[in-house]
């Protein structure tokens, strides 16, 4: 009789989760469309904006500084350091892929925080890319359609918070990564950075705290390697 722990299944995007993920980032692309306009942005800039950024979280940190009295500048360079982690994620993702420069360039330009979780899950390489794509697709489907809807609405939903809509996406975030707070490194990481993020929340400038709640996944490696005998 085998000893071994059982470990649970790799997440894979059912139908039933595509299209959650699609209604979920309708609902981030509607509010963000409706922010930005309730903010003073043109409904023309406000789509061409979100259409080519594609990060609601650089583009909530730009709004944070600019509605806290902050320059134009000082908001860019918040949306900056909070895009940074695109290029963590995608240097996570890469090695993960089948071979091919092309193909591992395309998917390192659509890496986000939802697809490179459940795809980095993925016990093959093949299944890595096909749940990357998966994901993405659900996600691009959902925001544009929700930017789009945003754009026209306008103000006319009112307060985005009242609505709860400023929550779907994190709740959304966590539910990807559930999988892997099953696991004892995943738990180590993931208490590590939220206390992280805590502490700084206080000082530390819009999205640098998100951003240095990284420390955590090394904090988890450190514990988690072996003393060498």
């Amino acid at each position: 009789m085998s000893t071994e722990p059982a470990v649970a299944p790799a997440p894979r995007l059912s139908l039933a989760d595509f299209a959650t993920m699609a209604i979920t980032f309708f609902s981030l692309g509607v509010t963000l469309q409706v922010v930005l306009i309730d903010n003073g942005t043109s409904a023309m800039r406000a789509f061409v904006a979100s259409s080519v950024i594609f990060s609601a979280t650089s583009q909530f940190a730009y709004l944070a500084v600019i509605d806290a009295g902050g320059g134009e500048w000082a908001a860019i360079l918040a949306g900056v350091i909070v895009a940074t982690r695109f290029g963590i994620l995608a240097v996570s993702l890469t090695p993960r892929l089948p071979d091919g420069t092309l193909r591992r360039v395309a998917a390192s330009l659509n890496a986000f925080d939802p697809n490179v979780a459940i795809a980095v899950q993925q016990p093959t390489a093949d299944g890595v890319e096909r749940e990357f794509w998966r994901t993405t697709a659900g996600m691009y489907l959902g925001w544009f359609i929700g930017i789009g809807v945003g754009t026209f609405l306008g103000d006319v939903l009112g307060d985005t918070q009242r609505l709860g809509l400023d929550a779907v996406f994190p709740a959304a975030l966590l539910a990807i990564i559930g999988n892997l707070l099953r696991t004892a490194d995943g738990r180590v990481a993931g208490i590590a950075g939220g206390l992280l993020c805590l502490v700084l929340l206080p000082f530390a400038p819009a999205g640098l705290p998100i951003i240095l709640s990284l420390g955590g996944v090394a904090i988890a490696i450190l514990l988690s390697k072996e003393p060498e005998s």
